[in-house]
């Protein structure tokens, strides 16, 4: 059987009213804690959205759904092992995967080109990344900057390791055209383990990605996705 991963698109900006209800204490208590109204009703829309999603799989009430945290922060769904997913916003915009096996993680990034800069891409990116991307036009810089970007974070949270692991140490595709791949996963990530898909056509305005942990008795996948 070939385990399906669903990736939802997701408006941040609406109203959350009948979010709030669904919250924990904590998530609630951490909502107050921003400072501005913006980033306090997106976080409450993007945790609801994760809770009505995982509660339509396990067939739960949202509101009782329990959440385990990993050294590094990565929320888990209590009771239920077998289910990953992952959560990435930027601005208004929100994506959602879930899984019901192997370790997902998705990043989306709306494209701001005072960001896709090659100081960032020498900081955070590996050599080898560094030099294709200085190879490529001008014009294409930018979105290859945030496909570059995007691959490596869902590799990160799919991971679970988080910034532990550097961005240096590890290399993937880019260029326009290309399909997304890990080149090199170095020590850590090693390279047949995991897939990369390219999901920016969910959100205009935007680069996304998912990335998959690729199971030895479950190696292919389906994305379906909707908004």
């Amino acid at each position: 059987m070939v385990p399906e991963v669903t990736l939802t698109a997701l408006d941040l900006d609406g109203d959350v009213s009948a979010d709030w209800p669904l919250l924990s204490l904590d998530e609630v208590e951490r909502a107050r804690r921003f400072r501005f109204d913006v980033h306090r009703r997106r976080y409450v829309a993007g945790r609801a959205a994760v809770r009505r999603t995982l509660a339509s799989v396990v067939a739960a009430d949202p509101s009782e759904l329990v959440f385990d945290y990993g050294e590094h922060g990565r929320p888990d769904l209590a009771g239920h092992p077998l289910i990953s997913f992952n959560l990435s916003n930027s601005e208004s915009v929100g994506l959602l995967v879930v899984s019901a096996a192997g370790r997902v993680g998705v990043d989306v990034e709306v494209v701001r080109p005072d960001f896709a800069d090659l100081r960032v891409a020498d900081r955070f990116f590996a050599p080898g990344e560094i030099r294709r991307l200085r190879a490529l036009p001008m014009a294409e810089r930018d979105h290859a900057f945030f496909r570059c970007w995007t691959r490596k974070e869902a590799l990160l949270k799919a991971h679970g390791a988080g910034l532990t692991l550097p961005l240096r140490e590890f290399e993937v595709s880019f260029e326009p055209g290309q399909p997304a791949v890990l080149i090199d996963g170095g020590p850590v990530l090693g390279h047949d383990r995991w897939q990369l898909y390219d999901t920016s056509d969910l959100v205009p305005g935007c680069v996304a990605a998912v990335a998959v942990e690729a199971l030895p008795t479950t190696p292919l996948y389906s994305l379906g996705g909707n908004s």
